[in-house]
């Protein structure tokens, strides 16, 4: 999970890879903001991009889950 999440924030925090998710502020790039759509485009864009399962966002599950992750 560690290695996982390193990943992750490498690539949000890569100014170059990934412009959709900063916030601006007088026109400049000041940090990452970003919400579950960033991690599901992650994943099926980078991570799992060779896959053929994709994430998607799930609003409203049905089951209960056996496991949460928090970023």
């Amino acid at each position: 999970m560690n290695c996982i999440q390193k990943d992750f924030l490498d690539w949000i925090f890569d100014e170059e890879k990934n412009t959709k998710y900063w916030a601006l502020e007088n026109g400049e790039r000041i940090h990452p903001n970003y919400d579950a759509n960033a991690i599901i485009e992650w994943l099926n864009n980078v991570r799992f991009k060779k896959g053929i399962a994709k994430a998607k966002l799930i609003t409203t599950p049905q089951l209960i889950a056996k496991k949460n992750l928090y970023y």
